[in-house]
């Protein structure tokens, strides 16, 4: 497996927050460092063993995805930098031969990523080709990994999560069963009382969602996404996985459901020609 030190990062930055983007390693956002106290401190989760982290792209498929891989392919395809600047940076992906073997749609991924104070914007558009002879269905997410905890020397489980969700998605073997159960969590939550080891697929939200993670040594991070458009329900917008313990914790957003492509629910389905696109807010806030 390639090191991930020895992977090429465009640097990007506003005087509060840093990231920098792995084109190589599928257009991914590999490090996001806030001003903290006089420092910067890295709350990106990364490991050379093990689950390997940072926030990587899921697309056309989140979860199981059949006949496309799990959690799709352009996570393992290389990108190309675009356009770059001192604040932001752009990468793209197309549809290769190998791509359509088993997703047979010509498309263009486009993804900018701009700083602002202590926000970071994600723009990620998809177009599909106009010479498609049908709409382009695709579900959407990313899987962002966070260190736990947030800042060094705390307990990792004392981070509290707050998402004014109001439904979860039940799951068997990853695939949804069509069942949804109560499950709020505008009320903050420590996550030593929430298990995430196995996925918490979130929905049900009255406007555009977002979750907020808080760590006691006085870093938090709030989450926020808005798409062009949203498949009808059932549809999951936050998907909650990961193991405090072990140093990570992914509040991913998403827009779809687990297992789409064979259930034929949860997709976005763009007509040829047309451009979707998805903006995700990552802001550090008080």
């Amino acid at each position: 497996m390639t090191s991930f030190l020895l992977i090429a990062q465009i640097v990007f930055s506003s005087p509060l927050l840093q990231g920098a983007v792995c084109p190589e390693r599928g257009g991914e956002l590999c490090s996001l460092k806030v001003q903290h106290k006089g420092q910067w401190v890295e709350t990106l989760y990364s490991s050379d063993t093990g689950w390997q982290g940072r926030a990587h792209w899921l697309w056309p498929a989140v979860g199981k995805g059949a006949p496309v891989p799990f959690h799709g392919f352009v996570r393992d395809m290389p990108w190309q930098a675009t356009q770059q600047s001192t604040d932001a940076v752009t990468v793209s992906v197309a549809d290769t031969a190998a791509t359509r073997e088993t997703y047979p749609y010509g498309f263009a991924l486009r993804a900018n990523y701009r700083a602002v104070g202590k926000k970071l914007v994600i723009r990620f558009q998809a177009t599909a080709a106009s010479t498609n002879t049908a709409a382009m269905p695709f579900a959407a997410g990313n899987h962002i990994s966070f260190r736990t905890p947030l800042v060094r020397g705390g307990a990792p489980d004392a981070l509290t999560l707050r998402t004014p969700s109001t439904i979860e998605h039940k799951k068997l073997d990853g695939s949804p069963t069509g069942e949804t159960v109560p499950r709020s969590l505008a009320k903050a939550v420590e996550l030593k009382d929430f298990d995430a080891r196995t996925a918490v697929s979130l929905g049900g939200y009255s406007g555009d969602p977002w979750l907020e993670l808080r760590d006691p040594g006085g870093i938090a991070v709030r989450i926020s996404h808005t798409a062009t458009s949203v498949p009808a329900e059932p549809v999951v917008r936050f998907n909650l996985w990961g193991d405090p313990a072990k140093g990570y914790f992914c509040p991913e957003p998403i827009v779809g459901l687990q297992d789409g492509h064979r259930l034929r629910q949860g997709l976005v389905r763009l007509e040829p020609g047309k451009e979707w696109e998805w903006v995700i807010t990552i802001e550090f806030v008080n």
